[in-house]
């Protein structure tokens, strides 16, 4: 199951034009590099296998090369910032959340209330994408049965959204 989660651009432009009369007060506008960051906070994870990786593709356009990734997994509980460096429009960032230990046809009878895992990715400070797993994504993101319960955040930079989207 892959699920790719955005933030709605049209009502980031309306908060833009309401709070600046518009001016333009994007941060992010017309950088060529971003320091990024995924910020992944989880908890009430004891048991479920919970993990997160990440993957980059540099250049994507002109010479793809792999470019730094990652994986971790939580024992009970989360929250930790990984510092990934700098990045140009034509890198790519993809982030997977997964709880190994859960499936997709038992994921409400397996999780607790209040066991989560969410993921954030930023750009110079600015959350940009994020995604979180808990007992109700199980509606938001389309699984078979038997697979882990897993969501990915969509590719941001060169083959998916704007760094400053």
């Amino acid at each position: 199951m892959i699920c790719s989660f955005r933030f709605p651009l049209l009502l980031l432009l309306t908060l833009v034009l309401l709070a600046g009369c518009g001016k333009d007060d994007d941060p992010l506008k017309g950088k060529l590099r971003y320091k990024v960051q995924v910020h992944v906070t989880g908890e009430n994870l004891t048991g479920l296998g919970a993990e997160m990786s990440y993957a980059t593709v540099r250049n994507t356009l002109t010479d793809p090369k792999p470019g730094p990734s990652g994986r971790d997994a939580y024992a009970t509980r989360v929250d930790t910032t990984y510092e990934l460096g700098e990045y140009g429009a034509y890198d790519a960032l993809e982030v997977t959340l997964a709880l190994r230990n859960v499936t997709c046809q038992n994921a409400a009878t397996q999780l607790g209330a209040n066991s989560y895992l969410k993921a954030e990715i930023r750009a110079n400070g600015l959350k940009i994408d994020e995604v979180k797993l808990d007992r109700t994504s199980a509606r938001t993101i389309s699984c078979s049965a038997a697979t882990p319960y897993l969501v990915l955040v969509g590719g941001v930079g060169g083959s998916g959204g704007d760094w400053d989207d």
